[in-house]
């Protein structure tokens, strides 16, 4: 009787599941009536209003009332929801907050393709691609059978042409204040997914390419993991016996050091590009995973060991993370760190708090009634009556002996955005470090995000999220809206890539080669 009632409890869920992402793909496709749209506009920008704390910083209150306001009156005619979608990101877009963005509804796959495509590779897997002046280009084609050129462009994936791609939703990527390395950075990293979004998952895709004076077409497929015999499976095991104590050590190293299986990167990483050990490249992809405490005192430790005189610090492309993590790294880096953030500006005393029942479920909300007490009781308004929440974002205690002191060269470009770019600011104003590739893609002077709660538009069901706090750098500039300048500027290009050559590493080495003369034109010690 109970296997017969856990059964039934099963297959209703089953059921259950497939009704909920049939009904889910079929409100996509479904037709809002205009009444509807400018509700959902209306409930959006009152949101905005509650939560966000600087939502005129860059955009004046007159404008972006303007824009809310004529926006409603061209939905002139019902809309599905993703077409919504491309009318309202540009009013986004117009408040220049990263953190403060909308997302498209991405049809859902049953259990049976997810099992499907669980451990598949896409079509694009073979490739690599860059935008350059507004057009891709193929960096590198892998697959075996006929390659592309490098060099050669993309001008169509199926019947979807680059250019449509481009034009239809460039625009809806964007980062903090005027700045335009961020959107040109992320776009070039990301612009795949907008075919998904507008296709779907696909099991194969022709690409039209320009190589040289032909047009070539390519088929190109999805692959799928091989099954596995029983006999493969069984020696799989044995193997798994023999190398049972490495592999802990790695899932140990992985755990520690958060490794990405997609990417098959770790979140930190160290080494040492040339033969003189005195010279370490610190590679921070995100600062999201890992152990965070342990692992900075394993580097520096190391750092320390290897008696490093010149250590470079690659935060390209790094999107962000955990205040707490980027305030750990800076720890490691100056003698005085204890600061690491300045203003902590939030919209009015309960934003905050109430924010924390958007991120949470249900069953922690007595938990998190607490919490939206205490936020309460420390938020209060500063000499400029703005609200500021006076608990700290981020505590950390560090081995002092372990300070790095040598000479530092920081790697930044449009990917290094939120909290990459707050250590950037932070580490510029103390004159810390030289700085070598493009502007970051966040504002020098912070960023609002803090908790960043997602709010879903009852007719459409797009959801859309909200940074609730402004958090500053310890010094803040008199220039707005642009992110951290580099000392030496350098970018990369089409060239670059096909040749895989990272001319702002090689930049520094020689720099470091030639006894750091543009490093001590700029940091006299």
């Amino acid at each position: 009787m109970k296997i017969k009632s856990i059964l039934f409890l099963f297959v209703i869920g089953l059921i259950c599941s497939c009704t909920s992402v049939k009904q889910y793909n079929a409100h996509v496709d479904e037709v809002i009536a205009v009444s509807d749209l400018k509700k959902d506009v209306d409930f959006t920008y009152k949101k905005l209003k509650r939560y966000h704390p600087k939502l005129d910083l860059y955009t004046s209150q007159k404008e972006i009332d303007f824009k809310f306001d004529s926006f409603k009156k061209t939905i002139d005619k019902p809309l599905k929801p993703n077409d919504f979608y491309v009318k309202f990101f540009p009013v986004f877009r117009n408040l220049k907050h990263g953190h403060t963005d909308v997302y498209p509804l991405n049809k859902r796959l049953e259990k049976k393709q997810k099992k499907k495509y669980e451990e598949s590779k896409s079509a694009f897997n073979n490739y690599t691609f860059f935008w350059q002046n507004d057009s891709v280009f193929l960096v590198k084609d892998y697959s075996k059978t006929n390659p592309i050129v490098s060099g050669s462009a993309l001008l169509a994936i199926d019947n979807y042409s680059t250019k449509e791609l481009y034009n239809k939703y460039k625009q809806s990527i964007y980062g903090d204040g005027n700045n335009n390395t961020f959107s040109d950075n992320y776009f070039n990293r990301t612009f795949l997914n907008f075919i998904t979004l507008d296709e779907g998952v696909k099991d194969s895709v022709e690409l039209t390419f320009l190589m040289g004076n032909n047009i070539v077409r390519k088929k190109s497929y999805r692959t799928f993991p091989k099954i596995k015999t029983s006999q493969q499976d069984k020696k799989d095991t044995v193997l798994t016996k023999v190398v049972k104590q490495e592999q802990r050590k790695i899932r140990l190293k992985q755990k520690r050091y958060g490794y990405s299986r997609s990417s098959k990167s770790y979140s930190k990483d160290l080494s040492f590009p040339t033969n003189d050990s005195t010279i370490a490249v610190l590679r921070i992809n995100d600062f999201r995973k890992g152990k965070t405490k342990e692992l900075y005192k394993e580097i520096f430790s190391d750092i320390k060991n290897h008696h490093v005189d010149n250590l470079i610090l690659d935060i390209r492309n790094n999107g962000g993370g955990y205040i707490k993590d980027a305030h750990y790294l800076y720890s490691y880096l100056v003698e005085d760190s204890k600061p690491f953030l300045g203003k902590k500006i939030v919209a009015n005393k309960t934003s905050f708090g109430k924010s924390l029942y958007n991120l949470f479920p249900i069953p922690t909300y007595p938990l998190l009634w607490l919490g939206s007490g205490y936020t309460f009781f420390s938020t209060s308004k500063n000499s400029n009556q703005e609200y500021e929440l006076k608990m700290p974002f981020s505590f950390v205690k560090i081995d002092e002996n372990l300070i790095y002191k040598g000479n530092l060269y920081v790697l930044i470009n449009g990917g290094s955005y939120s909290a990459s770019s707050l250590i950037a600011s932070n580490l510029q104003i103390k004159n810390r470090a030289y700085f070598v590739g493009e502007e970051t893609g966040g504002d020098f002077n912070g960023t609002v995000a803090g908790l960043m709660p997602k709010f879903k538009m009852p007719h459409t069901k797009l959801h859309f999220s909200v940074g609730t706090v402004y958090l500053s750098p310890i010094e803040m500039r008199e220039e707005t809206g642009r992110g951290v300048y580099p000392n030496k500027e350098i970018k990369q290009n089409l060239t670059t890539k096909i040749k895989n050559f990272d001319p702002e590493l090689s930049w520094i080495l020689k720099d470091i080669s030639n006894a750091n003369e543009q490093y001590n034109k700029i940091l006299e010690k």
